[in-house]
């Protein structure tokens, strides 16, 4: 069927949010105050779910058979040619402008926001910052799952396949500033742009050596990140 793209994505968002919701309740809701341990401990899951998907599913890598309408390419000139780019710049705009509306114009949103900066004095007015936590990291499993859903539209996947893109994503959350939506926003922008100006004008190692590098520099001389939310002690 042309559109049953669109019924994947909201599956893959509900999968990946209802796996996220048991993972921060059996596991992460206890880690919260060790952060490394935490980083062990969801990299670990990520190595047992590998495995498993790896002896399930097999090793080889698949690749999906796109819609019909994703398919071909945009020619804006005889040089540029855009192959699915335009759907799914909407579907990141889409999904962004979604974040952005619920944690800034919805009443939990505001609790979020709220957590973040003070959980203690959150508690103290009655926010349930356990299920904030839960609801916060399960939305965050199920924008995972739709980036893995539309992911298969321009290249082959396996059971490894988002380890490739973990050290980009924890570059994006740290360089932009942690509890900054717009700070992420833009460091993904910026990292992003970077490397493929780079890339034009040298190899693609030399190219990600030298987007790590800058990132690193600006990193020792503002730790914080681009854009840090001030939060009261």
């Amino acid at each position: 069927q042309p559109y049953y793209f669109f019924f994947a994505i909201a599956l893959s968002f509900l999968v990946a949010g209802a796996v996220g919701w048991l993972v921060e309740w059996a596991m992460i809701s206890r880690l919260y105050k060790r952060p490394l341990d935490t980083l062990l401990a969801t990299w670990g899951l990520s190595l047992v779910m590998q495995q498993t998907f790896r002896s399930v599913f097999g090793a080889r890598e698949v690749s999906a058979e796109p819609p019909a309408w994703l398919r071909g390419s945009v020619n804006f000139t005889d040089a540029i040619e855009i192959r699915n780019g335009l759907f799914m710049m909407a579907l990141t705009v889409l999904l962004t402008a979604a974040i952005f509306l619920m944690l800034y114009r919805s009443r939990w949103g505001l609790q979020v926001r709220a957590t973040v900066q003070n959980r203690l004095m959150s508690r103290a007015v009655g926010i349930n910052t356990r299920k904030v936590d839960r609801m916060t990291f399960a939305l965050g499993c199920g924008v995972a799952g739709v980036a893995g859903a539309a992911f298969t539209t321009i290249g082959s996947t396996g059971p490894t396949a988002g380890s490739l893109y973990i050290v980009d994503t924890f570059l994006v959350v740290v360089f932009g500033g942690a509890s900054s939506l717009f700070g992420t926003i833009a460091s993904a922008f910026a990292i992003a742009q970077t490397q493929s100006i780079s890339e034009f004008f040298m190899s693609g190692s030399m190219a990600k050596v030298l987007t790590l590098s800058t990132v690193i520099v600006i990193l020792m001389l503002r730790p914080q990140g681009l854009f840090s939310i001030k939060v009261r002690k």
